[in-house]
C-alpha cells in the first residue's frame, strides 16, 4: 500500500468529522475506498475528493484541499 495513501486514510479516520466541518468527533466509517484524487505535482493547494463506502454500503464523498508535491518547479 502506498505510504501517502495510508497517511491520507489515517488522517481522515482521525480527523474526518472535523474536516467535514462537523462538531461531531465520531470517526469516519470507511470500509472501501472507491476513488481518491491523486496528489498534484504543483506547488499550490488544490481541490481533491475522496469517495468511499461505509459499512452499510452507502457512498460518501468528501471534498478537501491538498498541498501539491512541488515536482517540476516552484
Amino acid at each position: 500500500m502506498n505510504i501517502r495513501f495510508l497517511s491520507l486514510i489515517l488522517l481522515f479516520t482521525a480527523t474526518g468529522a472535523f474536516a467535514a466541518g462537523s462538531n461531531d468527533s465520531q470517526p469516519l466509517d470507511i470500509q472501501h475506498i472507491v476513488s481518491i484524487t491523486a496528489v498534484p505535482g504543483s506547488c499550490q493547494v488544490e481541490p481533491a475528493t475522496l469517495v468511499y463506502l461505509d459499512s452499510q454500503g452507502t457512498s460518501h464523498t468528501i471534498e478537501y484541499t491538498v498541498m501539491g508535491t512541488c515536482q517540476g518547479g516552484v
